[in-house]
C-alpha cells in the first residue's frame, strides 16, 4: 500500500476532490469521487513512496498560494484559480489514507 494525502469532503462521507472536472463522479455536484474511485482524486505522494508529512501538505499550500498570487499579478483581481488549496481546506479537509500500487499508476494518468 502506499500512503497518500487526499482531500476529504467534510460534510460528505467517502467522497474526496476530485482532480479536476474530467476526473470528477458526474453524478455528484461537485464532482466528488467515491473512495472506490480514489485514483481519480487530487492526491499527493512522495516519490520514495514513504508517508506524506505536515510539511508536504504545507508546501502544497505554498506553492498554491505563490501560484494564485502570480495569476492575480498577471489577469487581475478576477482571475479564475482552481489552484487554491486554502480555499479547498474550507470544505475539505486533509486525509492521510492508503492506496494500491494500481491506483497510484492509475492516478498519475490525470498529471
Amino acid at each position: 500500500m502506499i500512503p497518500v494525502i487526499a482531500f476529504k469532503n467534510k460534510a460528505k462521507e467517502d467522497r474526496y476532490l476530485a482532480n479536476g472536472p474530467d476526473a470528477g463522479d458526474w453524478d455528484d455536484e461537485e464532482l466528488d469521487v467515491h473512495i472506490d474511485d480514489i485514483q481519480n482524486a487530487f492526491l499527493i505522494w512522495r516519490i520514495d513512496k514513504t508517508k506524506p508529512t505536515q510539511e508536504d501538505l504545507e508546501n502544497i499550500i505554498k506553492e498554491s498560494r505563490e501560484h494564485k498570487q502570480n495569476m492575480i499579478e498577471r489577469f487581475g483581481d478576477a482571475s479564475l484559480i482552481s489552484y487554491d488549496v486554502e480555499k479547498w481546506l474550507e470544505d475539505y479537509e486533509a486525509a492521510w489514507i492508503e492506496i494500491t500500487k494500481e491506483q497510484l499508476e492509475a492516478s498519475k494518468e490525470w498529471n
